[in-house]
């Protein structure tokens, strides 16, 4: 007897969001920019010993508290 089991995905709904909300979920974000202001960026980050992830935080963060 094989130990999968078919049945309806919904049915573990319940079970999914529990595991979603205990978790700090990254989410992902994608934008659009220049080829030659994406080299600058990740030069200011690499200058300043940070990831570019990091800097758009920090920036973000920034811009919004304003």
């Amino acid at each position: 007897m094989s130990l999968l089991k078919a049945g309806r995905p919904s049915v573990n709904k319940e079970k999914a969001f529990k595991q979603l909300e205990s978790k700090n979920d990254v989410m992902k974000m994608n934008i659009n920019i220049l080829k030659s202001f994406h080299k600058e960026v990740k030069r200011f980050a690499l200058e300043n010993d940070m990831t570019v992830t990091d800097l758009i935080q920090i920036s973000l963060h920034e811009f919004m508290s304003k």
